[in-house]
């Protein structure tokens, strides 16, 4: 399909930062990929990382907040240019959209919390967020699951008795764990989701801006700009 967004016509960065700006995408509420700090304001390891990537390639960049389940589609008409967000590199988004290289590693155990004593994730109900990967797991499994827009829609209906487990990128939440803990609930069960990564998604054949984003990627590598990212939100 050909690509909507303003980016496609562009001929290179340079051109598009004396026109149209780039639209990023992102949902937020996943610390330490990208979250709304206190002071309302978008933060993050990919906040950060966009940010450089776009001083690098000369992008005039707007950023604009989004349920998870929109970034993908969102990209493909057109409305976003890039869409990240601890977004992990499928082959099932593979055939959507075009990534760019991975810049961050994702553990592939991923866990259901619950009350001690909730069935099985093949027996119980299991509340999940929209269009990421792990409802695409509970489908492929055939588990019975209610989809949410926000992981806090989830993490209520699980609070409210409404599903009996909800699965999630929840094992290095902070915040998670608090919700948890508060909860008296607990990590019951985990199951192995694996992917290629994480990574930006831009329209599929738009090659001038996922080349200049995998340009501005690969010297953040080389310089250590990269390493630094990930060492000051991930350790």
């Amino acid at each position: 399909m050909s690509c909507t967004g303003a980016i496609a016509a562009a001929v290179t960065g340079l051109v598009l930062a004396s026109s149209e700006p780039i639209t990023i995408g992102t949902d937020a509420p996943f610390p330490e990929y990208t979250y709304v700090d206190a002071a309302g304001t978008i933060t993050g390891f990919e906040k950060d990382l966009m940010d450089e990537v776009c001083t690098r390639s000369a992008f005039r960049c707007e950023w604009e907040l989004a349920n998870f389940d929109q970034l993908i589609p969102g990209v493909m008409s057109g409305r976003f240019d890039v869409v990240l967000g601890g977004m992990a590199v499928t082959d099932e988004r593979r055939a959507l959209v075009d990534f760019t290289q991975s810049y961050h590693g994702t553990d592939p155990e991923e866990w259901y919390i619950g009350l001690p004593g909730a069935p099985s994730p093949s027996a119980a109900l299991v509340g999940v967020q929209s269009g990421t990967v792990h409802e695409a797991h509970l489908r492929r499994m055939g588990y019975r699951f209610t989809a949410y827009p926000t992981e806090p829609q989830v993490l209520e209906a699980l609070a409210k008795g409404e599903v009996d487990l909800a699965l999630g990128p929840f094992q290095t939440r902070s915040d998670i764990r608090s919700f948890v803990a508060a909860k008296g609930m607990d990590y019951l069960y985990s199951e192995m989701i694996p992917d290629d990564g994480v990574g930006m998604a831009v329209c599929k054949g738009n090659t001038d801006l996922l080349d200049t984003l995998n340009g501005a990627l690969d010297a953040m590598r080389r310089d250590g700009t990269l390493a630094s990212l990930e060492a000051r939100w991930f350790e």
